[in-house]
């Protein structure tokens, strides 16, 4: 029994103890007394199942259950309770509760019931797929979905192209949870985050004293990913030299940590994505032919957010009813101008950028129907390849609109590095690295 739960109830000692059964169990737990500091905790973290007591101080189980129901429809939950009634029972279940437990209940019914749930979880990831970058019934993510869908209980290589900011994580998560795999580990790297010299430590690891700092031994991330999916984000960015070390290991499925003497064996399913387009990067000498037929079993090539306009009513219906949740705002929707605002705009940092946007207008509204003056868009000036100064190289534009993202996403993120970052979904190490290569640096 392995997963991910929120555990929420005010009655400590019972919350101690159901959380130590279940960590015994092998899943992980994440237990909170206050029903609020649970439900921003399921907001911005990965979860397989909620566990709520419903009397408590703050917020009853059955308000968590209506709010987590609004932005994670598919997350299963359990409420129990020690004050029983036909009417509650009824409530819950009409609100989508997976189970309903009466206080006391025998440990081993609670983790049956556990159980139950989990499994049920893990079937519908295998049939559904997730939210955010990949929400949209344009022909274009149709493709992307059947795809998704032929492949992910295969063990191909799977590449995954496409402009910065359309979900290539995403559907590299979604491969994953659809397949076989789906209860081992998901790993994901950005290749450029990796420095060269420490390329094989990063992902084979090393044995102690195997150089200057080696103080013990370490798991690279094709042991961290035994079983499992390791994620190769920007492979393209991956030095030709390191290229080599990589193609070793998906020819014969074995590799070395750095001072050791045996060889281990890898089963790893490999995705990689890459915003470049490799053929190319193989024509200019900057990309290993051998390696990218190794990578590129299949390939899905995301579509660009101003090739699938259709999509972006339901995008921006989904972000506002999550950032009004998380951010506790009462926006009730939105007017003709402001989606057509959406519509009309060109996305440069696609799906990504969309969801920035809202997020902010969200913050700044706090209440009442969104419009187009609540919107902090670029001009199209500022960030169209067209107004670019005339003959720049296609790379250059692309670093341009990047700067943009990256000042607008600090703008809104207050100069947080941190919340930057995950708005822009990179590390803060890359965050750092990008900031220093566009000399952007805060105005005092």
């Amino acid at each position: 029994m392995k997963g991910r739960i929120v555990l929420i109830d005010d009655e400590l000692k019972l919350l101690q103890a159901l959380k130590k059964a279940l960590e015994l169990d092998g899943c992980e737990v994440a237990d909170f007394s206050d029903p609020q500091r649970g439900y921003d905790h399921i907001c911005s973290h990965e979860t397989d199942l909620v566990i709520s007591d419903i009397r408590m101080q703050g917020m009853s189980g059955i308000e968590l259950l209506g709010k987590v129901r609004k932005i994670k429809p598919e997350l299963p939950c359990i409420l129990m309770t020690a004050y029983s009634s036909v009417e509650t029972a009824v409530t819950a279940i009409k609100l989508g509760a997976r189970d309903y437990l009466l206080k006391p209940f025998e440990l081993a019914d609670f983790k049956q019931a556990v159980r139950q749930a989990l499994s049920a979880r893990t079937a519908t990831t295998r049939t559904s797929v997730p939210a955010r970058g990949l929400i949209g019934t344009s022909e274009a993510m149709q493709r992307v979905h059947k795809l998704i869908a032929n492949i992910s209980d295969t063990s191909s290589t799977v590449l995954i192209s496409g402009e910065s900011g359309t979900g290539k994580e995403m559907v590299a998560r979604a491969i994953h949870a659809h397949s076989t795999r789906s209860d081992r580990p998901f790993v994901a790297v950005n290749c450029s985050t990796i420095p060269e010299q420490l390329f094989e430590s990063e992902m084979f690891g090393h044995k102690k004293g195997s150089f200057t700092n080696a103080y013990s031994d370490k798991h690279g991330l094709f042991k961290e990913a035994e079983g499992g999916t390791l994620f190769l984000d920007e492979i393209g960015d991956l030095p030709v030299s390191n290229q080599a070390k990589l193609l070793r290991v998906l020819q014969d499925g074995s590799f070395k940590p750095v001072g050791a003497n045996q060889q281990l064996q890898a089963d790893v399913r490999i995705i990689s994505a890459s915003n470049k387009i490799l053929s190319r990067e193989v024509q200019s000498g900057n990309f290993r032919e051998d390696l990218l037929y190794r990578i590129n079993v299949v390939e899905i090539e995301l579509p660009p957010l101003r090739a699938r306009r259709s999509d972006i009513r339901e995008l921006a219906e989904f972000f506002i009813n999550l950032y009004s949740m998380r951010h506790s705002r009462s926006i009730s929707g939105f007017d003709q101008s402001f989606i057509q605002a959406l519509i009309d705009y060109e996305w440069p940092g696609n799906v990504r950028q969309l969801e920035n946007c809202i997020e902010r207008a969200v913050i700044m509204k706090r209440s009442g129907q969104l419009s187009a003056t609540d919107l902090s868009l670029p001009s199209d000036r500022d960030n169209s390849p067209q107004s670019l100064e005339q003959g720049l190289p296609l790379d250059q534009t692309m670093e341009k609109i990047e700067e943009n993202l990256i000042l607008q996403a600090l703008e809104a993120a207050g100069w947080n590095y941190s919340r930057a970052a995950a708005t822009l979904g990179v590390t803060r190490q890359n965050l750092h690295y990008k900031l220093k290569k566009y000399g952007i640096r805060k105005e005092e």
